[in-house]
């Protein structure tokens, strides 16, 4: 027999094999004893937690000849046995990502009206259903409305929200959950001891944080760890294999972040290699900063060293690394330098500071907020359209790395999210570092750009009437026009 890949062959057969989805599994096998089915399912989560794999075992319980008891299926009739080989005729799968046009739904649809060979229902699974197009989902709703009582329709997606609104509520929606680290862990520790395979618990929990709650994923790395390892697996190699950096690294890099020391923080990062996974080693550094972050918080003794050697690090500090760390996560999508992000990062961490800056301070005109006049630098600010008609009702104020913007209650309630992006990146290039912002509509009415215009054109309106009242030639004019005198009213002043 020919060799079958782990998460083929420890694919759960009924509803008690599945793992960290026991809300979905009690709701649908109470659904089965009390004979409550419903004609269309929809199973959303994201990618190898179960979504396929319960809708089998779901129709496999729905069309068993002998369910035994919990209603679970028996999976040795012969529609049990037919679905589990992939050869059942009432029982039809389909993938929406090949399989997606108004033609291949047209043809699928045909065949609802005919009655199941030998089973109770027929059985449509559409996996990544999210993938068919609009016309596709519009051929469908007429039978997801009123579908002929000897059909159920069974659609998983990883993307639910693209799927059409009049789709979904016609179906039974059940949300599947990301599988918890600890499970993932116990799971590939009961299937390693059967396959026999030798195992460390740190290389277990390294290949379950790896997999990111999927657990088609933790099988899948776990075939490449076991092969690399020849069924021995030791935390080092485990590493190795999946790039994952020493802790000895983010330990010492972190450390020489906080020390300002760039050469040591440039040797550690060539040490660690220019074709690595940088992109790992920043998120393994955030890692490390927000267990620390945490820790100070929850004021806990915890067992592990490389936390507590960090316990007395100013929280602000390790807010501002996580926020530059997660600002520049986004550029290794470019699919440029890895290594040369990686480095310019670590710089920014470090040259930024607010230590930093207090040693080696910019030679530029670009200082702190609060030696400058706010409705002065309002218009030095590299700021267009409703973004900036908004910040001209603002009061700003600076509190060390953060700037308060404060607004009138109506412009704050408006004010979106991309309009905030804007103008915190005309405040971080203005300033030439990256700053934290908080928002409240506190407003200093008397502080604000637009208030300043209004105290300027006031006293423009004033000097402008001292000058003409002034001015001979102006006054000649007004006598032989036979006008007295001009009246200015308040309403022209201001």
């Amino acid at each position: 027999m020919s060799y079958l890949v782990l998460a083929r062959k420890w694919r759960p057969t009924n509803f008690s094999e599945v793992v960290g989805q026991e809300h979905a599994v009690s709701a649908l096998k109470n659904s089965i004893s009390s004979q409550n089915i419903h004609h269309a399912y929809l199973f959303t989560g994201t990618r190898g937690i179960g979504k396929t794999s319960i809708a089998r075992i779901l129709a496999k319980a729905l069309n068993c000849k002998d369910l035994i008891e919990n209603s679970e299926p028996c999976n040795s009739c012969d529609s049990c046995t037919s679905i589990n080989e992939g050869a059942a005729i009432d029982f039809i799968e389909i993938d929406a990502a090949s399989r997606r046009g108004i033609d291949d739904t047209k043809d699928l649809l045909e065949t609802v009206s005919y009655l199941p060979s030998s089973s109770k229902y027929k059985i449509y699974l559409i996996d990544e259903v999210h993938m068919l197009t609009p016309e596709s989902f519009n051929a469908l709703l007429k039978n997801l409305e009123e579908p002929p009582p000897h059909v159920i329709f069974m659609f998983a997606t990883t993307d639910h929200k693209k799927i059409l609104p009049t789709i979904i509520s016609r179906c039974l929606q059940i949300n599947l959950s990301s599988i918890p680290l600890k499970t993932i862990s116990n799971l590939l520790s009961d299937i390693f001891s059967k396959e026999k395979i030798k195992f460390d618990d740190n290389s277990l929990d390294l290949i379950a944080k790896a997999a990111q709650g999927s657990i088609r994923d933790s099988l899948t790395i776990s075939e490449k760890v076991v092969s690399f390892c020849n069924r021995n697996l030791k935390e080092k190699e485990v590493r190795e294999v999946l790039g994952i950096p020493e802790p000895e690294i983010i330990f010492n890099l972190l450390k020489s972040i906080l020390d300002e020391d760039v050469t040591e923080a440039l040797s550690i990062l060539d040490n660690y290699g220019e074709y690595e996974d940088h992109e790992l080693l920043l998120k393994s550094l955030m890692d490390l900063v927000q267990n620390i972050a945490i820790s100070q918080f929850e004021k806990k003794e915890t067992k592990k060293n490389n936390i507590n050697a960090f316990k007395n690090t100013d929280p602000s500090k390790l807010q501002f690394l996580y926020q530059i760390g997660l600002a520049n996560l986004k550029h290794f999508s470019l699919s440029y330098d890895s290594f040369s992000i990686l480095k310019m990062t670590l710089l920014k961490m470090i040259a930024f500071s607010q230590e930093s800056q207090k040693k080696n301070p910019l030679e530029n005109k670009h200082k702190s907020i609060t030696e400058f006049h706010w409705p002065k630098m309002f218009i030095d600010l590299n700021l267009n359209g409703m973004a900036r008609n908004l910040l001209k009702q603002a009061s700003v104020s600076q509190e060390g790395e953060k700037v308060r913007l404060s607004f009138p209650e109506n412009v704050l309630s408006i004010l979106n999210e991309d309009q905030k992006k804007d103008i915190e990146k005309s405040f971080n290039d203005f300033l030439k570092k990256q700053s934290m912002f908080i928002y409240d509509s506190n407003v200093d009415h008397n502080l604000t750009p637009e208030n300043e215009e209004k105290v300027m054109d006031k006293g423009f309106r004033r000097n402008l009437k001292k000058s003409m009242e002034k001015d001979e030639s102006f006054n000649e004019i007004l006598g032989n026009l036979k006008v007295d005198s001009i009246k200015f009213s308040k309403k022209d002043e201001t």
